[in-house]
């Protein structure tokens, strides 16, 4: 059964009950008051530790699964690289100094979301419109 980090609680709470435990006896096997086990079931105070142990109390094992949600597009990373390159020698910058700075004051963000306008452009093109996107978020470059 595969559930989502929010239900976990829930499903504490369930197999507790399940097992006719109260929140005190859980919270003696766990090392825990009552006051904890209640706030773990509320969805409150979860830590890897905290769930662990409490599963491990009740028999339980859970797995973490991470994926990504959103894909990444090589065409999109290749093309943010190289306006970063041509920003930092268009502002003589490092090219470290740049991606800094344009991560901070949005231009990454603004290439990333704009990408299928903005590689369509000379990067003169782009390189003026990152600085201007970075100038309306706080930068300082001219």
């Amino acid at each position: 059964m595969t559930a989502k980090i929010d239900n976990i609680g829930v499903m504490i709470r369930n197999e507790r009950l399940r097992r006719g435990m109260t929140q005190e006896e859980l919270g003696e096997l766990v090392g825990v008051g009552k006051a904890q086990i209640s706030k773990i079931e509320s969805g409150k105070g979860l830590t890897i530790k905290t769930i662990t142990k409490v599963l491990g109390a009740l028999g339980l094992s859970a797995s973490v699964s991470l994926k990504s949600e959103q894909k990444i597009d090589k065409r999109i990373i290749g093309y943010i690289v190289a306006a970063i390159n041509e920003f930092a020698a268009a502002h003589r910058m490092t090219t470290r100094e740049a991606s800094n700075y344009l991560v901070r004051f949005k231009g990454v963000d603004f290439l990333a979301e704009h990408y299928e306008a903005e590689h369509l452009l000379s990067f003169d093109d782009s390189v003026q419109d990152l600085t201007r996107v970075c100038l309306n978020n706080g930068g300082g470059i001219l």
